[in-house]
């Protein structure tokens, strides 16, 4: 999975290329966890260029957010395509993390 990360005003915005699998925890760790260290951090996550997402990708996510959750910090997936909206509504997660339908709504969320 590649992740590009870019700090915009009051959100760190983490945009997601590739199928989410075994290789999205190694990519969090590094590029997101020293973000939400700082307390009171928002990342929106933008999964529009993920097509595929697995369970162990799945359990990464959950575990990001877990993560974000002991810092105070917050995180906000977004923009998912077909394939991983369904994989998040199958399993539920979408009502344990939080999911905005677009990156605008994702922006007006952690910015209001």
């Amino acid at each position: 999975m590649g992740l590009t990360v870019t700090r915009e005003s009051g959100y760190v915005l983490a945009k997601t290329s590739g199928a989410i699998d075994e290789s999205a925890g190694d990519v969090f760790r590094k590029e997101l966890h020293p973000v939400l260290a700082e307390r009171g951090a928002c990342v929106i996550v933008d999964l529009s260029g993920s097509a595929f997402v697995n369970s162990a990708g799945l359990g990464h996510l959950v575990a990001l957010v877990a993560h974000a959750n002991t810092k105070s910090s917050r995180v906000v997936l977004c923009a998912p395509t077909p394939h991983v909206a369904g994989v998040l509504a199958v399993t539920k997660l979408d009502t344990f993390l939080e999911v905005a339908l677009t990156l605008p709504d994702a922006i007006a969320r952690v910015t209001k």
